[in-house]
């Protein structure tokens, strides 16, 4: 684009636009912006120092977020180390590989707390246990069986009359 063309009044009025666009507050930058795109290796220090302050100041936003997560994690870790050595301290959890099966625990059941999963884990270690016999031998050594062997049908009615007699025998009722 040529100026050769224009007059001398309308010269001054684009000088004066240009002037008016530079020096307003709400245009400079983008006027500065669109003058850096025409002609690329113009410097123009106000545009240079805020784009390097801009690259400065994502750069430390990014270490300092990077910190953040970083002590976060810190924090976290303490935290469920914390966790740990509580259970560990009240007795709940006697070691390591204690605390690890609480932990597994945890997440199968979706519990959050350390100390509710260990009185879990415990009561289901309670409820595991085998329990001894009620019967100090096999219940059917305990019977005397030679009777139904040769005729079954007399030795059942003798049984049935020998229970017969006990129920009648006891003056209590049943279930007292």
């Amino acid at each position: 684009m040529s100026l050769e063309n224009y007059s001398t009044e309308q010269l001054q009025e684009l000088a004066l636009l240009t002037k008016t666009l530079a020096e307003d507050k709400n245009t400079r930058k983008e006027f500065l912006r669109l003058t850096k795109k025409i002609r690329p290796d113009l410097p123009i220090p106000e545009l240079e120092v805020e784009e390097t302050s801009a690259q400065y100041m994502a750069a430390a936003d990014a270490k300092i977020a990077a910190m953040e997560a970083r002590l976060a994690e810190k924090e976290a870790r303490e935290e469920l180390n914390n966790r740990r050595n509580k259970i560990k301290n009240t007795g709940k959890a006697k070691s390591d590989e204690d605390v690890a099966e609480i932990e597994k625990v945890m997440l199968e059941k979706k519990i959050a707390d350390h100390e509710t999963a260990a009185d879990y884990w415990q009561w289901m270690k309670q409820a595991a246990a085998p329990t001894p016999s009620a019967f100090p031998k096999p219940v059917m050594q305990q019977f005397d069986t030679t009777g139904f062997m040769k005729n079954p049908i007399v030795a059942a009615r003798d049984a049935a009359h020998q229970a017969l007699a006990e129920l009648r025998g006891n003056p209590r009722p049943i279930g007292l």
